[in-house]
């Protein structure tokens, strides 16, 4: 699994340089909270209008539709 985020327009690769909400390796945050309640349209992980990302020492609060995970 890959997780790429838009970061002020570029697409980047945080899978290993990254981290996601305070600072968790991305890759296992996803795994562990891509879950969906009974009826809900959210997952877990986008039930708030934004998520954290830190990459290269700065910190953004992004949209989750600027995260895109992809799996081989």
């Amino acid at each position: 699994m890959r997780v790429y985020a838009c970061l002020l327009g570029e697409w980047v690769d945080i899978t290993e340089n990254g981290t996601v909400a305070d600072c968790q390796d991305p890759a296992i945050y996803f795994e562990e909270h891509l879950r969906y309640q009974e009826n809900s349209r959210y997952a877990e992980c986008f039930k708030y209008d934004y998520i954290h990302v830190q990459y290269k020492g700065k910190d953004y609060r992004i949209n989750p539709a600027f995260i895109q995970i992809v799996t081989e």
